[in-house]
């Protein structure tokens, strides 16, 4: 669904990302890891079509992105790590604002609007201002409004940074959801604690083995399914089991200098 060859970004001549290649499919997952400052926030910018890579293509649905945006741009749904703007805005003026944008039609409003704050559990912020939520209920209405248009590209930005306990094990239940309904995702994460959750979303959820790219210098470091990682872990330690740490330690040796 999603496919990126040769993708490159620099910005004032300093290179973010050079020459990366991969694939996305539907009902699967990329889980992307690495340091501030690897590019993964930029990366997500520009899958989402908001910033233009220097070189490369990205092709969504097997739609050049960049040469239709107006065709593409309907698939995509990005959650970034921050929520900003529209602090005066009701819950439900907020959906209502997107609703239009996505040009949905009047009569179809009410119902979708009603059916995204039920599916996030925020029936009762309906009419509270955003200025006035939790990190955490913010977050809920992000996804709302990006239920709103039903996009097959999913790009998120630190989903699970926010929540308490109880929103992460919610939140991971709605991804495996999402794999399950077929959507592709892509989410960024700065937290080693966190892959474990997402690469493991379709052991329940989905016949896709999810994929683990760990970024460095602009470049895929590792670039896998988790199974298959996995895998060559054991082989390499000659080992049945794998240690509670592995990923903390395949993760030092890949990304040291």
């Amino acid at each position: 669904m999603l496919d990126v060859q040769n993708l490159c970004k620099s910005i004032d001549k300093k290179p973010f990302f050079t020459e990366l290649t991969f694939q996305v499919a539907a009902g699967q997952s990329l889980i992307l890891l690495g340091k501030n400052g690897t590019g993964k926030t930029l990366l997500l910018n520009t899958l989402a079509t908001l910033v233009e890579p220097t070189s490369g293509t990205v092709h969504i649905g097997g739609i050049d992105a960049f040469s239709n945006l107006k065709q593409v741009r309907p698939q995509i749904g990005y959650i970034p790590v921050d929520f900003e703007g529209y602090p005066e805005l009701s819950a439900v003026d907020y959906l209502n604002f997107f609703a239009a944008a996505y040009r949905l039609e009047k009569q179809e409003r009410t119902a979708a609007i009603d059916a995204t704050l039920e599916l996030m559990d925020i029936q009762h912020l309906r009419n509270i201002r955003i200025g006035s939520l939790s990190t955490g209920e913010r977050q809920r209405l992000l996804f709302a409004k990006t239920f709103l248009h039903e996009p097959q590209l999913w790009l998120l930005d630190e989903p699970l940074t926010v929540l308490d306990p109880l929103g992460q094990i919610e939140m991971i239940e709605l991804l495996g959801e999402l794999q399950t309904m077929g959507k592709t995702l892509v989410i960024a994460t700065n937290r080693i604690e966190d892959v474990h959750k997402l690469c493991d979303l379709e052991s329940s959820s989905s016949q896709k083995d999810n994929l683990i790219g760990i970024l460095k210098d602009g470049q895929f470091a590792v670039l896998n399914t988790f199974t298959q990682l996995q895998k060559i872990i054991k082989d390499t330690n000659n080992s049945e089991e794998l240690q509670s740490n592995w990923l903390i330690e395949h993760y030092m040796e890949v990304t040291k200098t």
